[in-house]
């Protein structure tokens, strides 16, 4: 080997280590992102969710203090009593299943923010093994 192509070796193998360092580095980055992205999710879905409950304590509160009335007007108000009262139950599980669904939609959300990024990281290491493959490649040759 000369020491010309001894010289342009060198400078690939040294180009070679940079760009793994640069890939290396752009990895951990984007796991930083996608860390800050899944906890920004969480967040998120955590203060939703308080807002839900703190929205069915106010809506069970005001539905006690109607139920204090309404007990007040039953003997007036007996036969529309049984349908509101059923009407509320019936917002309240539509809420709950609103709240539910919700839920799991942030739930499958966070999922899927994790599976990208489980692909992703898969996908930079394969990127990596196969540079350092080909790095070793040109060291034998």
């Amino acid at each position: 080997m000369t020491a010309d192509e001894l010289y342009h070796t060198r400078l690939e193998n040294r180009f070679l280590k940079e760009t793994i360092a640069a890939l290396r580095e752009e990895l951990e980055k984007e796991r930083i992102s996608r860390d800050n992205d899944i906890q920004k999710a969480l967040a998120d879905a955590h203060a939703n969710i308080s807002e839900l409950k703190e929205t069915v304590n106010s809506l069970r509160h005001a539905m006690e203090k109607m139920s204090i009335e309404h007990e007040k007007d039953t003997q007036k108000l007996i036969a529309g009593s049984h349908d509101e009262v059923m009407q509320l139950r019936g917002m309240i599980d539509a809420m709950r299943h609103a709240m539910e669904k919700r839920k799991i939609q942030y739930e499958d959300e966070v999922a899927t923010i994790r599976r990208i990024d489980r692909d992703e990281l898969r996908q930079l290491q394969e990127a990596i093994c196969t540079l350092r493959q080909k790095l070793e490649g040109y060291e034998k040759g």
